[in-house]
């Protein structure tokens, strides 16, 4: 089973040099001129090109760039930098590492996409293998491209292999437009995914037409390459292009098309949505971690950042370790855990978009009653556990924390859609829910409004809201249908690592962030031109000058 975890180990050493900036020289091209010769060989070159990716998503920062430092969620202390944006180009933050590793996946792509084409040439795959891999490398790239520039807007672009020849005028490109980019990608992407038609017969179909996890295979595919092309499409504001794209995920997701878009995502149960339900049939990319006893470990640490705060990491007063997490014994979470100063939801997630009272299933594990629901469990007031002194861990409790009660007074914790039961000491083996079929119908929600179809609009937000236990909204006020949109956005995808990209996107992050943080060291380091990092100081020195901040210079 190829999965990412599994992938981080199989780098050849052409990758095992490579620089982390496009100035330094990356290394000897011997090896990748004269190994490439069979399908297995392609392969391995390009199981390297993935582990880039996992390095930016599966540390806190990631997580605190694009969910914390919004309108849902806050870290109320200053020593996390990316959450409270107290950055600058000498101090950039989770920025370096998603230059260094965004850039490092691209020159990585290239240099496959080429020696994958010699390899055909040279008559060592046959033209369907060839198609296939060449495919996954445009999607892994295309990714990189939509990390970099939803992370830093403008920034360099190449698609050619680095040499000797060229390293010198890559490393001195300069900001290139973002808009641009993702023009270009959108349709590289649908050349090689999208079905042919009468008015494209060029277009190659070169994956199959599946859900990600429908094989054991666990690779970047089609689906993922699609949600690509639409999510950049969005970002464009070309919205017949993400509808062409998506209506082809709907009929992967929706299992054939014109499903109704209510019955094709009911198929998917809220509670396969929290990250430690892994490779769910709903999910259309995952950033994967594994924990075994034995054997290599690949983890995260975004749990420890997002669980109920843990009385003691040593013994409790009758010699057993502590499984106390504020106030309730909880052994799902283990005695084996660390945990840090949590992340919690904003009082404007918590009060105005998920209030007492609601119907949003999405909101908690447990209602007020103690009664399980078909939950994402965003949140969590309460948990069933056990009494601090029920040493014999025999009368299970429907009990409240100690900082919430049973009035729903004071913060909520993140819930257990973050948790990571039997967590040992900070490693994370949950699975991080990055693409999902419910955000492609959101968008389409999104594009439709924007062509001024408000009925289409309402048919595929309602979707999203009827899995949700919400009534459904009618077309008769389209400014109330978009705010709806957009806070759809924000219950359904909370925490999936899209929150402030969105914002930015609409142009509403410094606005609504400010408006709704809880965070006093946010409110005093965000500023309008902090929508975008900076691109890292030492990146550009290596340029010659060529890229700049010139937002953050002024």
């Amino acid at each position: 089973m190829r999965t990412i975890s599994k992938i981080c180990a199989a780098l050849l050493p052409l990758f095992m040099m490579v620089s982390c900036s496009l100035d330094e020289n990356n290394t000897s091209y011997a090896t990748a001129d004269t190994y490439y010769k069979s399908v297995d060989e392609c392969r391995t070159g390009i199981n390297g090109c993935y582990s880039p990716l996992r390095n930016i998503y599966s540390g806190h920062s990631f997580f605190c760039m694009t969910e914390v430092a919004t309108d849902v969620m806050y870290y109320a202390y200053d020593g996390l930098y990316d959450a409270v944006c107290d950055i600058s180009p000498v101090r950039a933050g989770i920025g370096k590492t998603v230059w260094q590793q965004g850039y490092i996946g691209v020159m990585r792509c290239n240099e496959m996409y080429e020696c994958i084409e010699r390899a055909f040439n040279d008559g060592y795959v046959t033209q369907a293998e060839t198609d296939a891999m060449l495919a996954e490398v445009v999607v892994l790239r295309a990714f990189y491209y939509y990390v970099l520039t939803c992370t830093f807007g403008d920034v360099p672009r190449y698609f050619e292999r680095v040499t000797e020849q060229n390293r010198a005028e890559i490393a001195r490109l300069p900001r290139m437009s973002a808009f641009e980019t993702r023009s270009i990608i959108i349709e590289e992407l649908k050349s090689w995914l999208m079905p042919p038609t009468e008015e494209h017969p060029e277009r190659k179909c070169a994956l199959p037409l599946e859900r990600t996890y429908d094989n054991d295979a666990h690779l970047v595919g089609a689906a993922v390459g699609l949600m690509l092309a639409g999510k950049m499409a969005m970002w464009n504001e070309q919205w017949e292009d993400a509808v062409e794209v998506y209506g082809v995920l709907e009929e992967i997701y929706g299992l054939g098309a014109g499903v109704d878009p209510q019955a094709a995502l009911a198929q998917y149960p809220l509670s396969d949505v929290p990250f430690g339900k892994k490779y769910t049939r709903e999910s259309i990319f995952e950033i994967s971690n594994d924990a075994q006893d034995y054997g290599q470990q690949v983890t995260g640490m975004l749990a420890a950042w997002c669980m109920p705060s843990k009385t003691s990491s040593g013994e409790t007063d009758d010699g057993r370790k502590s499984d106390i997490y504020n106030g309730i014994s909880i052994p799902e979470l283990g005695d084996n855990s660390r945990t840090y100063t949590a992340v919690r939801p904003t009082p404007y997630y918590y009060q105005d978009l998920m209030p007492r009272g609601s119907k949003d299933l999405r909101r908690a594990k447990y209602d007020e009653s103690g009664e399980e629901l078909d939950s994402s469990g965003n949140m969590a007031w309460s948990w069933w556990g056990y009494d601090v002194d029920d040493t014999s861990h025999e009368n299970l409790k429907f009990k409240y924390f100690s900082t919430v009660n049973s009035a729903f007074t004071g913060t909520p914790w993140l819930g257990n859609k973050f948790w990571c039961f039997g967590m040992n000491n900070t490693r994370d083996s949950n699975n991080y829910k990055i693409f999902r079929y419910a955000g492609v119908l959101l968008n389409l929600a999104e594009a439709y409004y924007e062509m001024g179809d408000y009925v289409k609009s309402c048919q595929y937000l309602n979707a999203v809201r009827s899995r949700a236990g919400l009534d459904a909204i009618d077309s008769s006020d389209p400014k109330y249908l978009m705010s709806e949109i957009r806070n759809e956005y924000a219950r359904e995808l909370f925490g999936e690592y899209h929150r402030k990209f969105d914002l930015v996107r609409w142009g509403i992050w410094y606005e609504q962030t400010r408006a709704c943080t809880a965070s006093s060291p946010l409110l005093l380091y965000i500023k309008p031109y902090k929508k975008f990092y900076p691109i890292p100081a030492e990146q550009v020195t290596y340029s010659g000058g060529a890229l700049n901040n010139d937002d953050y210079n002024e």
